[in-house]
């Protein structure tokens, strides 16, 4: 049995609803887009129910991605008003259920600096991270996942970088990337600083040593990783613009794969979020990297927090071989 189970996301958001219900102590999530609707309904309901029993509860949103995510929905205004109604509102529930709320990243470097990319959910000793998924219907209907693992160890862990985020995010600034291990397995953080990616910099270190790749995100690779990867047998899995929500996600997917002369081999229709690459070594080693990284070098120039996770388990690696075959190829 493996140690770590791929949750698709409408089944994270059903098991996460029903853990929260189970939580004794503390409950930790950060998401880039986090509010009320079907999709999430119960979840907010279970949270409002834990922050009534008494259970510390803490919630990171990203501003700036909360914000561009809900108007790449539409061009209306009507419709943001109503969505950031929305968000306010289930803002003032959870609090008002003594649920601890905060906007992350109001201040910045730059215009990205500290932007919070990072996804995760903490419940005592459960843990769901090391996927793309948002917690809003749109990002619930994406090709994404997220992987749970019962982990003493590594939930005490996040939940202090949880608080390091918060902590560092109050006080206007990142903090070093850096990585720790937890048994075989390797976890990395991005902290926000400007031109510092620890997990760009190990895909591009694990690209070295590969023989051939796997590769996945919403977005064509950049930078020093795309030209690693062009020099390796790399098959390469990221949206058409044809798929892109707005213009300025299309001409991202354009340019990205003209520039760096990268054709995908993704023909799905639906949006594919998820974000992994899988490196099979030249010693006959299968690594995976998994995480909220997109891969693309701005992310670490600019100063995003991410979260990443290498593992040579077997499991959950024909775990994600399964999603690739079945969500992404559609075999």
């Amino acid at each position: 049995m493996s140690d770590y189970t791929l949750l698709l996301p409408k089944d994270y958001a059903a098991d996460l609803a029903n853990v929260i219900d189970t939580a004794k102590e503390r409950i930790d999530i950060i998401a880039l887009v986090f509010y009320d609707d079907a999709s999430t309904h119960e979840i907010i309901d279970a949270l409002c129910r834990a922050g009534e029993r008494g259970i510390h509860v803490s919630i990171g949103l990203d501003t700036y991605f909360t914000y561009k995510e809900l108007t790449a929905q539409s061009s209306r205004w009507a419709y943001l008003r109503e969505q950031l109604r929305r968000m306010r509102a289930t803002r003032r529930k959870l609090e008002s259920s003594g649920v601890k709320v905060r906007w992350l990243g109001l201040f910045g470097a730059t215009f990205f600096s500290r932007r919070t990319h990072v996804k995760w959910s903490i419940i005592d000793s459960t843990v769901y991270a090391f996927g793309g998924v948002n917690l809003y219907q749109e990002g619930i209907d994406n090709t994404d996942y997220i992987i749970k693992t019962v982990n003493p160890k590594l939930a005490e862990r996040l939940a202090s970088e949880h608080d390091l985020v918060i902590n560092t995010d109050k006080a206007g600034i990142g903090y070093p990337s850096h990585s720790f291990s937890i048994g075989k397995d390797v976890v990395y953080i991005d902290g926000g600083r400007i031109f510092d990616s620890i997990i760009y910099r190990r895909a591009c270190a694990l690209a070295k040593k590969s023989e051939r790749i796997v590769y996945v995100s919403q977005y064509c690779p950049t930078g020093r990783l795309s030209r690693l990867l062009k020099k390796t047998n790399t098959t390469f899995y990221f949206n058409s613009w044809r798929n892109a929500s707005d213009k300025l996600n299309a001409l991202l997917i354009i340019f990205g794969s003209k520039i760096h002369r990268i054709e995908t081999s993704y023909t799905q229709k639906k949006y594919l979020h998820a974000k992994f690459m899988l490196f099979y070594t030249k010693h006959g080693e299968t690594i995976a990297l998994s995480g909220s990284h997109n891969f693309v070098a701005s992310g670490g120039t600019l100063g995003t927090r991410e979260i990443a996770f290498e593992t040579k388990n077997p499991a959950l690696i024909k775990q994600l071989e399964t999603f690739l075959n079945q969500q992404i190829i559609g075999e």
